[in-house]
This record gives structure tokens, sequence and C-alpha cells, in this order.
């Protein structure tokens, strides 16, 4: 018959071993749930909220107005950069925009407006043209700035004179044109001589509200 005494003493002895052996397994699992949670909750979020947001490309500022272009109400046209200025009374510029010349360049000079009409009307480059503004002529070429919807790029590239190589080029009284833009091809049917200064059509409407007859239009390299 088995003695009470040890009986008891072996099974306080199974239970001791029972008791640390589940300490040890919580001691070995605990450190791993606290490093899984540690590491979730520093592993940084998938929209990047905690960074800085990124910025976009800053807008280049438009062409300032030419030096040397006079003072007060007036056209300001720059052959060579193939932009135009609207420039108040009091030297401020409600609106600039980019043109695109015809075969022939605009002299430069100082003009007045001579005459406005609306239009419809057909260019002298087969374009349909209108918010026409005329401020001269020059070998028997009327100049003037009139609206299309032709893009303006087609004009540069199809209009652009052409050196014995093959590429672009052309001058202005000491400025240099520099075409632009690709042409799948010619807006005119023919390239004949015309020197009109196309623009889109919304800044030709600009244009057209904004001068009158005898208005000062200065044309610069």
């Amino acid at each position: 018959m088995a003695n009470p005494g040890t009986t008891v003493a072996g099974i306080t002895i199974a239970a001791l071993i029972g008791v640390g052996a589940l300490a040890w397994q919580a001691a070995d699992t605990a450190p791993k749930d606290r490093r899984a949670g540690i590491t979730a909750s520093e592993s940084p979020s998938p929209s990047g909220s905690g960074g800085p947001a990124p910025t976009a490309p800053a807008t280049p500022p438009p062409p300032s107005v030419p030096a040397n272009s006079g003072t007060g109400l007036r056209v300001v046209y720059s052959v060579g950069q193939n932009h135009v200025w609207l420039v108040d009374a009091n030297n401020g510029v409600p609106r600039e925009y980019a043109v695109a010349p015809g075969t022939v360049l605009t002299p430069v000079g100082q003009y007045r407006v001579q005459r406005k009409a609306p239009g419809p009307q057909t260019g002298g480059d087969g374009l349909k043209i209108v918010n026409t503004v005329v401020f001269g002529t020059s070998n028997g070429m009327t100049l003037g700035f009139s609206g299309t919807d032709t893009p303006l790029a087609d004009i540069l590239a199809a209009n652009a004179p052409a050196t014995p190589s093959g590429s672009p080029s052309g001058t202005a009284t000491g400025g240099t044109r520099k075409p632009t833009g690709t042409a799948t091809k010619s807006p005119t049917s023919t390239k004949a001589k015309n020197a009109g200064v196309r623009e889109a059509v919304d800044t030709s409407k600009a244009m057209y509200e904004f001068v009158d007859i005898g208005t000062l239009v200065v044309v610069v390299p």
C-alpha cells in the first residue's frame, strides 16, 4: 500500500512542474506579441500621410513687356518672341498671349489701328479669320491681327521660312522668329505671301474689344 505522504508529495511536484511549464510558455510568447504590436503601430500608413505632400512644378511666369516699347495704352507685338501684350493706360497688362506670324514678318516700327472687322472672312493665307484689327500695309500686304480656329503651332510650322538645308529660320529687323510646333499638313493650299498675324479666337476677341481706331501698335524685334 502506498504511503499517503509520498503520494501527496508527488502530486505537488507534478503540479509545480505544470505551472512552471505554463509560465515558461507565457514568457516565451509575450515578447513576440509585444513586438508584433510595436511593429504594426510603427509601420507607416500606405497613404503616406506622415510625410509632406508632393508639390506641383511651378508655372513659369509670362514674358515681360519688352523694354523700349513705349508707355501708356498700346498693343506691343514682339516678332522674335511671337507674343502680344495688351497694355493699358497705367502700363498694366490685362492680357498677353502667343501669336503666329504669316510668311512675311511685320516690319519693326510704330503703327496705329486703321480699321476693325468682326468677320468671318477669308485671309490671304486661305484661313477663315475673325476679329480682324488692321494697323498698316507693307509692300502691298495688309498688316494686322486676326483670330482663327487653326492651331497656332500648325501655322508657325507651315509658315516658317526654310534655309537651304531645310531647317526653319527667319529674321525681322534684328529679331529672330522661333517657329514651334509640328504641322501634319499645311493650313493653306499654297504658301502665298501673307503678313497677317494669327491669334486664337478668344485672344483675338480680347484685342478686338481692347483697341479703338487710332490705338498705338508697337512692333519690336
